[in-house]
């Protein structure tokens, strides 16, 4: 039996499914557009921070390297190892007395009990000196030193004899007032000063267990110091004459994460001594976790930047420790972490060098890959990340910006439900218009009216459908061969338009052409602030003269084609060429604050490409540019054949420092060159005075 579906039943259904079926593909598309849009914008965010933190830190270590190395070419130091060598030795070749046992009671009652020792199985033959020096420097040094932990190298800032070692005494007081001195300027937590021929530790500022100890044979041997001693002795240092050793727990220091710098100290060619000196983790660890404040660097409720090191453990602390050691000690213990790490990470209050991370991002950067990505992170929350390697010193690290996703894609989430009821709301009213509309209108007629109104819109690629053999059949084809004619009307002019706005934009600048679309007829403007780069190729005329029109024009099309390639990866906006001159600005419709890097750059890359371009043809042409800023006024000159024009004295310059004869290669205008050095730029050549 056939069933009959009346026309205003159609109509409905129709309405109702074509109605509900845009309103979710609208909130669809918006949802995912804005969660795309979040995530790439809060990624941006990570990746400038990471970038930042990078550059501080390695700001950091660069100039810690470059003063210890200044401090240890100084005279002072060659003159105060020979001296506290022979108090040293002057110390061992001394009578004994009652020193070991008052040593032995202070590492018992005072040292050992403050070592953190999970087993309990810490004991003083550990850290006991090996040699009589050791135990006498020691006792009157440190056992009997009337400061306490951290206030020990007051002892000697006034000349404070100590009679049990009166000849290290008297060099002591000589350099430890400097030494000292110098350990607080360069921000360090100790200052050593080894010999080199028998490692015997002749001097420490803080005079912790590690003072008067050997590093080839005694308790702190296979420590980080130890480590440092042995890369600077055997002259294994950078370009800046230092050498780092990583940060590990010192002994010495009761376990505080420690890195060691160290340099040779040089007399006559010869290595006599190494300092050395000892970084605590507090100045980078602040650094990173922007000391508490991490809202204010825009990392909101969740976000934090950490760095993770090569074994894997982690050489900043986790914001998360930070606000709430409790809580985050629960979250390791759900994870599984080990009990041995959650104690220890309990016990000191730090996760540094006591927590171990195997996330995605960890590895890769690890691996020396930068990137982006969604992941889980160490507490096993869905992060946005932002990771990248890190080397210093011969280092490897991990930095590693994240943000938890929850909060990152907090709007999104409140769009979503927002959506949702607006889709069911639309859902409803759709389908109660559908409903009254149905019972009053045919369907062919509506059908015609909705194309009718679509028309109105300015639609003209569709059709209506046409049902039936009576007059609204004939109706219906009139009015889509009408539709026809106009849709192909409009892909004509589309065309047309097409072109001329193709046309435009190789003319004028894309803010300007699309001024002059909107029919503004003036077009006129002062900025500010813009870098110009005037460059001239020389040697042009003679491949004119030797080639066909044709050939040199396809020649001067592949150049400026590769320049304009270059400016637009740059963000620098091409102006005009004018024969074998290249006029171009960065800052002008975009303004931008490293404008004058921007072109710098550029002009850099132009070079390079003629030089590519020389080496491909077999030509010797050459590239000179001018590079100035400053105030110009650009504007439309002419109407029937417009150009486009910039004026001003920058202009003027850049141009006069294009053509100075002999300079081929950047010339650039006094202020361009100061503002560049300013920033970190390195200098290029000016122009002398008078050209």
């Amino acid at each position: 039996m056939r069933i009959c579906v009346s026309v205003s039943s159609k109509l409905l259904i129709m309405l109702c499914v074509s109605g509900i079926t845009a309103a979710f593909a609208v909130g669809s598309i918006s949802y995912f557009s804005a969660d795309q849009a979040l995530r790439s914008s809060i990624t941006d965010q990570l990746i400038s921070i990471r970038e930042t933190k990078k550059a501080d830190i390695a700001r950091y270590f660069d100039g810690e390297a470059r003063m210890f190395a200044v401090f240890s070419r100084g005279s002072q130091l060659v003159e105060a190892s020979a001296a506290l060598k022979s108090g040293f030795d002057a110390t061992s070749a001394q009578g004994g007395g009652n020193e070991a046992a008052e040593l032995e009671r202070f590492y018992r009652e005072k040292f050992l009990p403050k070592v953190p020792d999970h087993a309990g199985t810490a004991t003083i033959a550990e850290y006991w000196p090996r040699d009589s020096a050791g135990i006498r420097l020691q006792a009157a040094y440190i056992a009997s030193n009337p400061n306490g932990d951290g206030k020990r190298f007051q002892l000697g800032l006034n000349s404070e004899e100590v009679p049990a070692v009166a000849a290290y005494s008297a060099a002591h007081n000589r350099f430890h007032p400097s030494m000292v001195k110098a350990m607080e300027a360069m921000r360090l937590y100790d200052v050593f000063l080894v010999d080199a021929s028998t490692a015997d530790v002749l001097y420490t500022a803080q005079k912790e267990p590690d003072f008067a100890t050997n590093l080839e044979s005694g308790p702190y041997r296979d420590s980080g110091l130890a480590r440092a001693f042995r890369l600077a002795r055997d002259g294994r240092v950078d370009a800046t004459g230092t050498a780092l050793v990583d940060f590990d727990k010192y002994r010495a220091s009761f376990d505080i994460p420690s890195s060691f710098i160290a340099a040779p100290v040089i007399a006559d060619g010869k290595t006599v001594a190494v300092v050395i000196g000892q970084l605590s983790i507090d100045d980078l660890n602040a650094a990173m976790t922007s000391s508490g404040h991490w809202a204010s660097e825009g990392l909101g409720k969740s976000g934090e930047v950490y760095l993770v090191g090569a074994d894997g453990t982690a050489r900043t602390d986790s914001r998360f420790l930070l606000e709430n050691k409790q809580d985050y000690l629960k979250t390791l213990a759900n994870l599984e972490v080990p009990a041995p790490t959650i104690a220890a990470i309990k016990a000191s209050g730090h996760s540094i060098l006591n927590q171990k991370f195997s996330t995605f991002a960890v590895k890769r950067a690890l691996d020396g890959e930068t990137g982006s990505d969604s992941i889980n992170d160490y507490r096993g929350e869905e992060v946005l990340s932002a990771y990248a390697p890190f080397e210093v010193g011969g280092m490897r690290w991990a930095i590693i910006a994240e943000k938890d996703v929850a909060e990152a894609l907090e709007p999104v989430y409140s769009l979503r439900a927002r959506v949702f009821f607006a889709t069911g709301v639309m859902a409803i009213l759709i389908t109660l218009f559908s409903m009254f509309g149905a019972r009053f209108f045919l369907g062919p007629i509506a059908r015609l009216q909705a194309g009718v109104q679509r028309l109105r819109e300015g639609e003209t690629h569709f059709k209506i459908p046409i049902i039936g053999t009576d007059e609204f059949e004939e109706l219906g084809k009139a009015f889509n061969e009408m539709l026809s004619e106009l849709d192909e009307r409009n892909q004509v002019i589309s065309a047309k338009t097409s072109q001329y706005e193709k046309l435009l934009r190789n003319i004028l600048p894309d803010a300007v052409a699309d001024r002059v679309s909107g029919g503004e007829m003036v077009v006129a403007d002062t900025f500010d602030n813009v870098s110009i780069v005037y460059a001239t190729i020389h040697g042009l005329n003679s491949i004119i003269t030797e080639t066909s029109a044709k050939e040199s024009i396809g020649l001067l099309n592949e150049l400026v084609d590769a320049f304009d390639e270059a400016a637009e990866r740059h963000g620098v906006e091409k102006v005009k060429t004018i024969g074998d001159a290249y006029l171009a600005a960065c800052g002008l419709s975009t303004p931008r604050l490293d404008h004058r890097q921007r072109a710098r750059a550029f002009s850099e890359e132009m070079l390079a490409i003629l030089s590519r371009f020389n080496e491909a043809k077999g030509f010797a042409l050459e590239l000179q540019v001018g590079l100035a800023f400053g105030e110009v006024d650009a504007g439309i000159v002419g109407r029937k054949r417009f150009v486009y024009e910039l004026l001003g004295d920058c202009v003027a310059e850049a141009r006069r420092l294009s053509f100075i004869d002999g300079q081929p290669g950047i010339n650039m205008s006094e202020a361009m060159a100061a503002e560049l050095l300013v920033s970190g730029e390195p200098a290029a050549h000016q122009p002398q005075a008078g050209n």
